[in-house]
Protein backbone atom coordinates (compact mmCIF):
# COMPACT_ATOMS: atom_id res chain seq x y z
CA UNK A 1 0.00 0.00 0.00
CA UNK A 2 1.38 3.64 -0.90
CA UNK A 3 2.15 5.67 1.78
CA UNK A 4 0.99 9.38 0.99
CA UNK A 5 4.41 10.75 0.80
CA UNK A 6 5.39 8.60 -1.89
CA UNK A 7 2.16 9.58 -3.57
CA UNK A 8 3.19 13.11 -3.24
CA UNK A 9 6.95 12.94 -4.21
CA UNK A 10 5.40 11.40 -7.60
CA UNK A 11 3.42 14.25 -8.79
CA UNK A 12 5.71 16.35 -9.44
CA UNK A 13 7.53 13.81 -12.41
CA UNK A 14 3.77 13.00 -13.54
CA UNK A 15 3.24 16.93 -13.99
CA UNK A 16 6.80 16.71 -15.74
CA UNK A 17 5.99 13.92 -17.98
CA UNK A 18 3.17 15.99 -19.13
CA UNK A 19 4.14 19.27 -20.05
CA UNK A 20 7.44 17.51 -21.37
CA UNK A 21 4.86 15.36 -23.81
CA UNK A 22 2.82 18.40 -24.67
CA UNK A 23 6.18 20.89 -25.57
CA UNK A 24 8.23 18.62 -26.33
CA UNK A 25 11.69 17.95 -25.07
CA UNK A 26 13.39 21.24 -23.73
CA UNK A 27 11.52 23.59 -25.92
CA UNK A 28 12.80 22.26 -29.30
CA UNK A 29 9.39 22.07 -31.13
CA UNK A 30 8.73 24.89 -33.08
CA UNK A 31 6.09 27.37 -32.89
CA UNK A 32 3.16 26.98 -34.74
CA UNK A 33 2.10 30.40 -34.45
CA UNK A 34 2.15 32.08 -37.87
CA UNK A 35 4.03 35.31 -38.13
CA UNK A 36 3.14 37.98 -40.92
CA UNK A 37 5.70 40.53 -42.00
CA UNK A 38 5.91 43.89 -44.84
CA UNK A 39 8.39 42.91 -47.12
CA UNK A 40 9.70 44.16 -50.62
CA UNK A 41 9.79 42.98 -53.95
CA UNK A 42 12.50 41.85 -55.98
CA UNK A 43 13.84 40.40 -59.17
CA UNK A 44 14.31 36.67 -58.30
CA UNK A 45 17.21 36.64 -60.63
CA UNK A 46 18.70 39.14 -63.44
CA UNK A 47 21.41 38.33 -66.65
CA UNK A 48 23.40 40.70 -68.07
CA UNK A 49 23.94 38.96 -71.36
CA UNK A 50 26.99 39.92 -74.62
CA UNK A 51 28.60 37.69 -77.16
CA UNK A 52 32.32 35.94 -77.63
CA UNK A 53 32.40 37.16 -80.67
CA UNK A 54 33.46 40.12 -82.21
CA UNK A 55 30.73 41.74 -85.29
CA UNK A 56 28.60 44.51 -86.45
CA UNK A 57 25.00 44.49 -84.80
CA UNK A 58 22.76 43.30 -87.75
CA UNK A 59 19.20 43.97 -85.74
CA UNK A 60 17.87 43.98 -82.07
CA UNK A 61 14.80 42.76 -81.45
CA UNK A 62 13.37 43.55 -77.89
CA UNK A 63 13.16 47.01 -76.56
CA UNK A 64 13.27 47.84 -72.66
CA UNK A 65 9.93 46.80 -71.41
CA UNK A 66 9.43 44.02 -73.34
CA UNK A 67 8.77 40.86 -71.99
CA UNK A 68 10.20 37.47 -73.82
CA UNK A 69 9.91 34.13 -73.84
CA UNK A 70 13.07 31.43 -73.38
CA UNK A 71 15.37 30.86 -76.74
CA UNK A 72 13.57 33.76 -77.84
CA UNK A 73 15.93 35.74 -80.48
CA UNK A 74 16.77 39.21 -79.04
CA UNK A 75 19.75 40.55 -81.03
CA UNK A 76 21.41 39.21 -83.83
CA UNK A 77 25.43 40.40 -85.31
CA UNK A 78 25.62 40.69 -89.36
CA UNK A 79 26.79 36.28 -89.36
CA UNK A 80 27.74 36.22 -93.14
CA UNK A 81 31.71 36.23 -92.21
CA UNK A 82 30.80 33.46 -89.60
CA UNK A 83 28.62 31.42 -92.19
CA UNK A 84 31.28 31.87 -95.00
CA UNK A 85 33.48 30.06 -91.99
CA UNK A 86 31.22 27.39 -91.26
CA UNK A 87 31.08 26.41 -95.17
CA UNK A 88 35.17 26.71 -95.35
CA UNK A 89 35.57 24.50 -92.74
CA UNK A 90 33.37 22.03 -93.69
CA UNK A 91 34.67 21.65 -97.01
CA UNK A 92 38.48 21.61 -95.15
CA UNK A 93 37.10 18.95 -93.22
CA UNK A 94 35.94 16.65 -96.00
CA UNK A 95 39.16 17.26 -98.01
CA UNK A 96 40.94 16.21 -94.69
CA UNK A 97 39.13 13.14 -94.42
CA UNK A 98 39.94 12.25 -97.90
CA UNK A 99 43.26 12.94 -97.41
CA UNK A 100 43.62 10.81 -94.28
CA UNK A 101 41.95 7.57 -96.01
CA UNK A 102 44.59 8.35 -98.87
CA UNK A 103 47.43 7.97 -96.30
CA UNK A 104 46.00 4.92 -94.92
CA UNK A 105 45.87 3.37 -98.11
CA UNK A 106 49.07 4.10 -98.92
CA UNK A 107 50.51 2.95 -95.55
CA UNK A 108 48.67 -0.34 -96.40
CA UNK A 109 50.09 -0.66 -99.73
CA UNK A 110 53.76 0.15 -98.36
CA UNK A 111 53.73 -2.03 -95.11
CA UNK A 112 52.50 -4.92 -97.78
CA UNK A 113 55.31 -4.28 -99.95
CA UNK A 114 58.21 -4.00 -97.41
CA UNK A 115 56.73 -7.65 -95.70
CA UNK A 116 57.77 -8.91 -99.25
CA UNK A 117 61.08 -7.07 -98.98
CA UNK A 118 60.19 -5.02 -102.07
CA UNK A 119 60.65 -1.74 -100.02
CA UNK A 120 62.98 -0.31 -96.74
CA UNK A 121 62.61 0.21 -93.66
CA UNK A 122 63.08 3.80 -94.40
CA UNK A 123 60.08 3.76 -97.00
CA UNK A 124 57.24 1.99 -94.41
CA UNK A 125 58.65 5.01 -91.98
CA UNK A 126 57.62 7.61 -94.41
CA UNK A 127 54.29 6.06 -94.91
CA UNK A 128 53.38 6.14 -91.32
CA UNK A 129 54.48 9.26 -90.68
CA UNK A 130 52.57 11.08 -93.73
CA UNK A 131 49.11 9.07 -91.82
CA UNK A 132 49.87 10.63 -88.90
CA UNK A 133 50.21 14.09 -90.22
CA UNK A 134 47.07 13.17 -92.48
CA UNK A 135 45.38 12.22 -88.96
CA UNK A 136 46.45 15.18 -87.61
CA UNK A 137 45.03 16.95 -90.16
CA UNK A 138 41.96 15.60 -89.93
CA UNK A 139 41.96 16.24 -86.35
CA UNK A 140 42.70 19.97 -87.18
CA UNK A 141 40.01 20.36 -89.19
CA UNK A 142 37.34 18.92 -86.70
CA UNK A 143 38.16 21.45 -84.37
CA UNK A 144 38.18 24.59 -86.76
CA UNK A 145 34.74 23.05 -88.00
CA UNK A 146 33.49 23.14 -84.21
CA UNK A 147 34.70 26.96 -83.59
CA UNK A 148 33.46 28.17 -87.03
CA UNK A 149 29.94 26.54 -85.59
CA UNK A 150 30.32 28.01 -82.45
CA UNK A 151 30.84 31.19 -83.20
CA UNK A 152 27.84 31.22 -85.75
CA UNK A 153 26.23 30.09 -83.09
CA UNK A 154 26.84 33.07 -80.51
CA UNK A 155 26.53 35.34 -82.90
CA UNK A 156 22.76 35.37 -82.12
CA UNK A 157 21.66 36.31 -78.33
CA UNK A 158 18.84 34.48 -77.17
CA UNK A 159 16.78 34.55 -74.01
CA UNK A 160 17.76 31.90 -71.67
CA UNK A 161 14.83 32.04 -69.94
CA UNK A 162 11.00 33.99 -69.84
CA UNK A 163 12.13 37.41 -68.88
CA UNK A 164 11.25 41.47 -69.16
CA UNK A 165 13.68 43.33 -70.94
CA UNK A 166 15.21 45.85 -68.44
CA UNK A 167 18.14 47.35 -70.36
CA UNK A 168 18.86 47.72 -74.46
CA UNK A 169 22.60 48.81 -75.03
CA UNK A 170 22.89 47.79 -78.13
CA UNK A 171 21.57 49.42 -81.89
CA UNK A 172 21.50 48.31 -85.31
CA UNK A 173 25.09 48.93 -87.14
CA UNK A 174 27.32 49.18 -83.76
CA UNK A 175 30.57 47.24 -83.63
CA UNK A 176 31.06 44.71 -80.51
CA UNK A 177 34.73 43.78 -79.59
CA UNK A 178 33.90 41.16 -77.07
CA UNK A 179 37.33 42.30 -75.41
CA UNK A 180 36.72 45.97 -74.67
CA UNK A 181 32.57 45.22 -73.89
CA UNK A 182 32.39 46.85 -70.87
CA UNK A 183 28.19 47.13 -70.64
CA UNK A 184 26.30 44.53 -71.40
CA UNK A 185 23.93 44.23 -74.84
CA UNK A 186 21.06 43.24 -73.04
CA UNK A 187 19.94 42.80 -69.44
CA UNK A 188 16.97 40.80 -68.60
CA UNK A 189 15.03 40.04 -65.69
CA UNK A 190 12.93 36.68 -65.02
CA UNK A 191 9.70 37.30 -65.52
CA UNK A 192 7.64 34.38 -64.55
CA UNK A 193 8.91 34.21 -60.22
CA UNK A 194 9.45 37.08 -57.75
CA UNK A 195 11.04 37.17 -54.69
CA UNK A 196 9.49 39.23 -51.31
CA UNK A 197 12.56 39.94 -48.27
CA UNK A 198 11.65 40.86 -45.67
CA UNK A 199 13.08 41.53 -42.28
CA UNK A 200 11.71 39.59 -39.32
CA UNK A 201 12.75 39.56 -35.73
CA UNK A 202 15.16 37.29 -34.14
CA UNK A 203 12.53 35.34 -31.94
CA UNK A 204 10.31 34.97 -34.78
CA UNK A 205 13.52 33.77 -37.39
CA UNK A 206 14.05 30.91 -35.21
CA UNK A 207 10.34 29.45 -36.09
CA UNK A 208 11.27 29.83 -40.13
CA UNK A 209 13.44 27.24 -41.75
CA UNK A 210 14.03 27.01 -45.79
CA UNK A 211 11.53 25.63 -48.03
CA UNK A 212 8.83 26.39 -45.45
CA UNK A 213 5.87 27.77 -47.23
CA UNK A 214 4.55 31.47 -47.11
CA UNK A 215 1.41 33.79 -48.37
CA UNK A 216 2.46 36.52 -50.47
CA UNK A 217 0.17 38.91 -50.69
CA UNK A 218 0.72 42.26 -52.94
CA UNK A 219 -2.08 44.48 -53.72
CA UNK A 220 -4.72 42.30 -52.20
CA UNK A 221 -3.67 39.74 -54.35
CA UNK A 222 -2.39 36.50 -52.60
CA UNK A 223 0.66 33.89 -53.92
CA UNK A 224 1.51 30.66 -52.67
CA UNK A 225 5.82 30.88 -52.28
CA UNK A 226 8.30 29.23 -50.78
CA UNK A 227 11.14 30.45 -48.25
CA UNK A 228 14.25 30.78 -50.46
CA UNK A 229 16.99 32.36 -47.72
CA UNK A 230 16.91 32.71 -44.23
CA UNK A 231 20.33 35.05 -42.71
CA UNK A 232 22.16 33.74 -40.18
CA UNK A 233 23.63 37.32 -39.49
CA UNK A 234 21.24 40.41 -38.45
CA UNK A 235 20.79 42.65 -41.09
CA UNK A 236 23.44 45.27 -39.49
CA UNK A 237 25.37 44.90 -36.35
CA UNK A 238 23.23 45.68 -33.47
CA UNK A 239 19.81 44.78 -35.36
CA UNK A 240 17.47 42.69 -34.20
CA UNK A 241 16.20 42.26 -37.57
CA UNK A 242 16.89 39.01 -39.91
CA UNK A 243 16.74 38.96 -43.69
CA UNK A 244 14.28 36.25 -45.05
CA UNK A 245 13.05 35.58 -48.85
CA UNK A 246 10.09 33.85 -50.26
CA UNK A 247 10.24 32.95 -54.31
CA UNK A 248 6.78 32.73 -55.41
CA UNK A 249 5.26 32.36 -58.94
CA UNK A 250 3.91 35.63 -60.32
CA UNK A 251 0.85 33.89 -62.11
CA UNK A 252 1.87 35.66 -64.91
CA UNK A 253 0.68 39.29 -63.11
CA UNK A 254 2.52 42.37 -63.83
CA UNK A 255 4.72 42.66 -60.50
CA UNK A 256 7.94 45.23 -60.19
CA UNK A 257 10.50 45.85 -58.13
CA UNK A 258 9.97 47.77 -54.58
CA UNK A 259 6.43 46.61 -54.57
CA UNK A 260 5.20 46.60 -51.14
CA UNK A 261 3.86 43.60 -49.80
CA UNK A 262 2.90 41.17 -47.20
CA UNK A 263 4.59 37.53 -46.21
CA UNK A 264 2.71 35.24 -43.90
CA UNK A 265 4.64 32.29 -42.57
Amino acid sequence: MNSPGRIIGVLPMLVFALVFSLTGSAGLVRSTTSVAEEATLQWVRTVALSTPVNGIVAEVKVNRGDRVRADQVLLRLDNETFRADVFADRARLKQARNNRDEAQRELERTQELYDRTLLSDHDLQLAKIQKDAADADLLSARANLTKAEHDFGRSIIRAPFSGWVLQRNAQPGQTVVSRMQAVPLIVLAEADRMLARSLVSGMAVDNIKRNDKAKVTVSGQSYAGTVSFVAMEPEKTGSDRYVVEVVFATNKQMLRVGQPAKVKF
